[in-house]
């Protein structure tokens, strides 16, 4: 089952077979109704050239954001909702991009045939594997979006299967992917770097440039392996891009982060770096949101708010991070709220973005005086928003090099 109203752009470098042309009759991209303030060029600027230039903004939490609207099963977290409810697929990307991000990274997430046997599901890695890179595609052509798609942990890997086979794996995964046409491949949401090293070789092998992030947080992989070697043993490999997402909350994150930059600086190498950390404020210590009692079911308390995600913005950006996004319970606002903050830094203000700065000074014309004073940034990042929020936005990611160990 695909999606109706999609339409295929091949991809630069691409060095597999494209789709049939009778398999895109009755696709057209003739009337596209583009985005306010997007670009009307078609020369699009690849993901290095943009990280030469600025900033990029990535997606948020795809997958917990289906959970979130009932459309995938908590606990599961396979993406068939691609091929079973496209609109909301395709509705969750226009809100990201219209939340300012510039990058669309379309839902094949943890997506391989063991998996869908496993569920019982009549639809294929294929089917959604086309199905996701079509959503992302369509959205991204109303704007100036870049789409990616992802290789992530893989049951082949966890039986104790040959490199060659897990390579095959994914290269099987990534056939569809790129016969669709993507603009990059971002190998996430690996917990071990020996199979993060075989993603990259799979992603090496499309010719395109490969984003690499190991889920992890300042305790290192899965093994034990620490953030310093992760990082050069992603660079190594071969990643263009070099990083973490998902695990821990922002402030580990960007812990997690410093320590492989300094790694990869001290061996002479030189990456652009990516961190999406989880929506969500985890203990200073490293451990991963997972491990937390409310975890999946009730970590609203846990979740940052949009100030808090633009002070993260903020820092990330300081610690000369160009890739910004968010994973798991990351959502259009927290995206809105960086891309707001760092609109200079990406070169221009995103449809949904307030071109005042996200402040709200319009309620400086409010007629009750005490809501009139919430019109300025010193307010809104001094502000406890309630009794059992500690601390303003303005402290949130104060001391988070702490727990860099560095």
């Amino acid at each position: 089952m695909s999606p109706e109203g999609t339409t295929r752009r091949p991809t630069h470098r691409q060095h597999w077979h494209t789709t049939s042309t009778a398999s895109l009759q009755g696709r057209c991209s003739s009337r596209r109704c583009r985005m306010p303030g997007s670009s009307t060029s078609n020369a699009k600027k690849g993901l290095l050239e943009r990280l030469q230039d600025g900033v990029v903004i990535g997606d948020g939490g795809m997958m917990s954001e289906m959970c979130r609207r009932g459309y995938a099963i908590t606990g599961i977290w396979t993406p068939e909702v691609c091929v079973q409810h496209p609109s909301a697929v395709r509705e969750l990307h226009r809100e990201f991009a219209r939340a300012g991000a510039g990058v669309l990274q379309a839902l094949n997430f943890y997506s391989n045939d063991q998996k869908m046997k496993e569920r019982g599901l009549d639809c294929t890695v294929e089917e959604i594997n086309r199905a996701a890179c079509r959503l992302a595609r369509e959205v991204a052509e109303e704007g100036d979006q870049l789409i990616s798609a992802s290789l992530t942990a893989t049951p082949v890997f966890e039986s104790g299967a040959s490199d060659d086979d897990v390579i095959a794996d994914y290269k099987q995964q990534l056939k569809p992917i790129m016969e669709e046409g993507v603009d990059f491949i971002v190998c996430e949401w690996l917990f071990d770097i020996r199979e993060m090293e075989l993603a990259i070789a799979a992603g090496r092998s499309t010719g395109l440039p490969v984003v690499a992030c190991m889920t992890i947080g300042t305790r290192g992989d899965r093994n034990g392996v620490s953030p310093e070697q992760c990082a050069l043993r992603m660079a190594s490999a071969g990643a263009d891009v070099v990083g973490m997402n998902c695990a821990v909350g922002p402030r580990n994150a960007l812990a997690t982060i410093r320590r492989m930059r300094l790694a990869l600086e001290s061996a002479g190498l030189s990456r652009p770096l990516i961190v999406q950390p989880n929506g969500l404020k985890t203990p200073d210590d490293g451990t991963e949101a997972h491990h937390l009692p409310g975890w999946p079911l009730a970590m609203e308390p846990h979740v940052m708010n949009r100030l808090e995600a633009r002070a993260f913005a903020r820092e990330a950006y300081k610690e000369g991070v160009r890739y910004i996004g968010g994973c798991c319970y990351s959502t259009v606002y927290h995206i809105r709220a960086m891309a707001e903050e760092l609109q200079e830094e990406a070169g221009g203000v995103a449809p949904l973005a307030s071109h005042s700065g996200g402040w709200a000074p319009e309620l400086a014309n409010n007629d009750d005086p005490e809501v009139a004073k919430r019109s300025t940034k010193e307010y809104w990042m001094n502000v406890c928003p309630t009794a059992v929020e500690p601390k303003p936005a303005a402290e949130f990611m104060a001391g988070w090099a702490d727990c860099c160990g560095c």
